[in-house]
């Protein structure tokens, strides 16, 4: 094999130097393939090869960069258009947050409109519960009267006829006889008929005295009146007798041995006078807004109540450990308190003796998680500030109405 020349063996390497050159332009490797150009023109820089792939790679590399700009440009518009399309969804988006939010205003709106005239038409309800309730009242109060003029007028003959007789009976210069018997049957008649030894005592003084069975008859009639009223007197003044508990009057009768005839006259005297000073239902109000405490406990006066008032719950809970009022008005919101409204609540239902006393809460909050959590826990009713006092007025008469006639039926049942 003859020796390469010099020019054999550039050629050799220029060759190598294409080949290589070709596989990188097939790879794609522009950049690398002009470094390899660069190197074969230092070797051979008259090789037309060399000057045609020169050429080729200044060519492609043009285009390469044209793509490289392009692409750029495609990836500028790509961006620019995925803003765009996220601003538009960004504006949907609060557009129809906008739009859920108007709808739910609305919604609020209308159930406030709504709630308002459920309030309006149960305040008109009240309203005209109340004034019936006056009226039937105000029908049962003049039968009343009624009833009591008749027997006023029916006391005051027998009370002319008995002045007759005690007329007569002063006419004759009573003797004193007479007089010592009188005082010896008030002694004994003074708690009640003679019984036993006061009859043998008796008897033995009439004797004594001379004093005939009619004369006894009819001065004992008088002093038995006259002790019977006395002692129905006593028993109304210390309050073991009150006009709700007329009916122990017959334990009085039993006592004193009163007649059918002689009760009416005797106690339509005494009806007439406790009707004067009948007992007023005690309400007890709880606020600690001092000045509207003051106001409520006013106007529940002015309607004919008893009213205990207290600012604070703690207060009201010590007087409650030892009193039974009729029914009790509570601010659900006591800022001032140890204890709020529900817990005060759920204290004094532990209490046994107010287990069934009616609880009314006040409260100028309108959220329907406070209204229905009292409600859960068993209050009977629920006024909402500001109310009328026809409103409060009328609650009140109604949960205090609902709460005697429970009563009443529980002593029927026990009487059972």
């Amino acid at each position: 094999m003859p020796d390469l020349t010099p020019r054999d063996d550039i050629r050799k390497k220029v060759s190598e130097i294409l080949k290589r050159v070709d596989q990188l332009i097939k790879s794609g490797d522009i950049d690398q393939s002009i470094r390899e150009i660069i190197k074969a023109k230092e070797i051979d820089p008259r090789n037309v090869y060399i000057h045609a792939y020169e050429e080729r790679l200044t060519f492609l590399k043009e285009e390469h960069e044209k793509n490289i700009e392009k692409e750029r440009t495609r990836k500028e518009a790509e961006e620019a258009a995925r803003h765009r399309d996220e601003e538009a969804r960004r504006r949907l988006d609060e557009q129809r947050k906008m739009q859920e939010d108007e709808r739910k205003k609305r919604e609020q709106e209308d159930r406030l409109k709504a709630e308002e005239e459920r309030r309006r038409k149960a305040e008109e309800e009240q309203r005209r519960k109340a004034e019936e309730e006056k009226r039937k009242e105000q029908e049962a109060t003049q039968r009343l009267e009624e009833e009591l003029r008749a027997a006023m007028e029916e006391l005051r003959r027998q009370e002319e006829e008995l002045k007759r007789e005690q007329d007569r009976e002063a006419s004759h210069e009573m003797a004193p006889a007479f007089e010592k018997y009188k005082q010896a049957l008030k002694e004994v008649w003074a708690d009640g008929a003679a019984m036993g030894d006061e009859l043998v005592r008796l008897g033995q003084l009439r004797s004594t005295l001379g004093i005939g069975e009619e004369d006894h008859g009819r001065l004992e009639k008088e002093i038995k009146l006259e002790a019977y009223y006395a002692a129905i007197k006593r028993a109304w003044s210390s309050g073991s007798i009150t006009p709700q508990t007329a009916s122990q009057l017959a334990d009085l009768r039993k006592k004193f041995q009163i007649s059918s005839e002689e009760h009416d006259k005797i106690e339509a005297q005494l009806l007439w006078e406790l009707r004067a000073g009948q007992e007023r239902a005690n309400v007890l109000v709880i606020d600690d807004d001092t000045k509207l405490l003051s106001v409520i406990a006013e106007t529940i006066q002015e309607a004919g109540f008893n009213v205990k008032a207290f600012p604070s719950s703690d207060d009201a809970y010590n007087y409650l450990k030892t009193e039974t009022p009729d029914l009790i008005l509570s601010d659900i919101n006591l800022e001032t308190s140890t204890m709020g409204g529900f817990t005060f609540y759920e204290k004094v239902r532990e209490l046994d003796h107010l287990q069934d006393v009616p609880f009314i809460f006040l409260s100028g909050l309108t959220d329907e998680v406070l209204i229905r959590t009292g409600k859960e826990l068993g209050v009977d009713d629920y006024l909402t500030k500001p109310f009328s006092d026809e409103t409060l007025i009328a609650t009140i008469k109604g949960k205090l109405k609902r709460y005697r006639q429970l009563k009443e039926r529980l002593k029927k049942k026990e009487g059972q």
